[in-house]
């Protein structure tokens, strides 16, 4: 298995979220990591909404779609 250094500090906030939750070192980083992937897609998706809606030729088009 792949090891990952981490900071003093941050072990402690792990080894804090493992004693209240019950779960193991990997199963929290694993949740933080899938978190993390999500917020990282999602704010993806965003920027590029964002930038569809400021194009007004293709958020017209957008519109006109959703109507169908």
């Amino acid at each position: 298995m792949p090891a990952t250094r981490i900071s003093s500090k941050d072990h402690r906030v792990l080894k804090n979220l493992a004693a209240r939750t019950g779960k193991r070192h990997h199963e929290i980083i694993h949740e933080a990591l899938d978190n993390y992937q999500r917020d990282e897609l999602l704010d993806a998706i965003n920027s590029a909404f964002e930038r569809l809606r400021a194009n007004k030729m293709s958020w017209a088009e957008e519109i006109a779609e959703r109507v169908l």
